[in-house]
């Protein structure tokens, strides 16, 4: 049988071209060109029944995207890559097959989701405020991971609880002047829960929090551990006596670049980080985090991803998987 690829190339026009003719979609292209495609189409045999059951039997896909932008080896974060692992191994028991990006605008996401055998997506990485309005515009489901709460579906994890326990364990053991280390210029961002936390556990203990305490860690490594080296030149003048990172890999290169500086861990200042991935327990102290599952919020966010692409009932868009306090050696009693 002939194919619309081979039709195609005896036409000289595009398979995307001949595709439109045979499903119909023919308002924007002119009558010569599709008369021209619909006599070929009849000369050549073309039999639209059969390519409909070839079509059913080619790889079934979902998008996967780390829109992450300026950040660097996205999949040499742990996170990114035990998040990929997750998803893979629970896309192949659905008999699906990833399509993993690292776009750096949102256009690229929106265009791959346009394929035909594309069924749906997953994306990591959206401000909250921009999910609503990407998934009204797509025919297809998306799932965001770890992008806030909304009219959108969205799998994440307590991040609010987790910034508030790690930052009222701090409290607990004395600490009264506490940095906030992020990866983003502002707070509202998508670690915003995690400050919002921190700021909580702040207020409870009667301490109004300071802009001056958050500290921004660019993506590219040069200038980030520049920041870190200004904060642990003047970290002891300015009375910090802990930090909270917001992820453990930063932590970890905190650590390092304090030593580095004659600033140590816990002695001189005590640090904890988020997320409890191998960073943690490579770090020297190891440190005090707070863990989630990343194996199960992948997981989950192919669940939900499947029943919408089934049609199936779902009672929940979004929702939170909880986290746990992890006390190691990074964190030093202040009293």
């Amino acid at each position: 049988m002939i194919t619309i690829k081979e039709i195609a190339a005896i036409l000289c026009v595009s398979p995307t071209t001949v595709s439109n003719v045979v499903n119909g979609h023919t308002e924007k292209m002119s009558v010569t060109t599709r008369k021209r495609i619909e006599d070929a189409l009849v000369k050549y045999g073309f039999n639209k029944v059969q390519h409909e059951e070839d079509y059913s039997k080619a790889l079934k896909l979902v998008t996967v995207d780390f829109y992450l932008r300026n950040k660097e080896k996205v999949f040499m974060d742990p996170f990114c890559s035990e998040l990929m692992d997750a998803i893979c191994e629970k896309l192949q028991e659905y008999g699906r097959y990833p399509v993993i990006g690292t776009p750096k605008d949102q256009e690229d996401i929106y265009h791959k989701l346009q394929a035909r055998n594309i069924e749906g997506g997953i994306v990591v990485g959206f401000n909250p405020w921009d999910c609503e309005g990407f998934s009204e515009k797509l025919e297809k489901p998306v799932v965001f991971i770890d992008c806030g709460e909304g009219n959108y579906d969205n799998v994440g994890i307590d991040d609010y609880g987790g910034g508030k326990k790690i930052t009222e364990f701090m409290l607990h053991q004395g600490h009264r002047k506490i940095a906030f280390f992020c990866d983003r210029k502002s707070p509202v961002s998508s670690n915003f829960e995690r400050f919002r936390g921190y700021c909580d556990a702040l207020k409870d203990e009667g301490i109004l929090y300071n802009n001056e305490d958050y500290y921004y860690l660019p993506d590219e490594r040069n200038p980030r551990r520049e920041a870190l080296r200004n904060f642990a030149v003047t970290a002891k003048q300015k009375g910090y006596t802990a930090v909270f990172v917001v992820s453990d890999m930063l932590a970890n290169e905190a650590i390092n670049v304090f030593f580095e500086e004659g600033l140590r861990v816990p002695d001189d200042i005590s640090v904890t980080g988020f997320d409890d991935n191998i960073y943690a327990r490579l770090s020297r102290p190891m440190l005090t985090t707070i863990r989630q599952s990343v194996d199960e919020k992948g997981k989950e966010a192919v669940k939900l991803l499947m029943n919408r692409i089934r049609g199936q009932e779902v009672i929940a868009k979004s929702f939170k998987l909880p986290v746990e306090l992890i006390v190691r050696g990074s964190v030093k009693n202040n009293f």
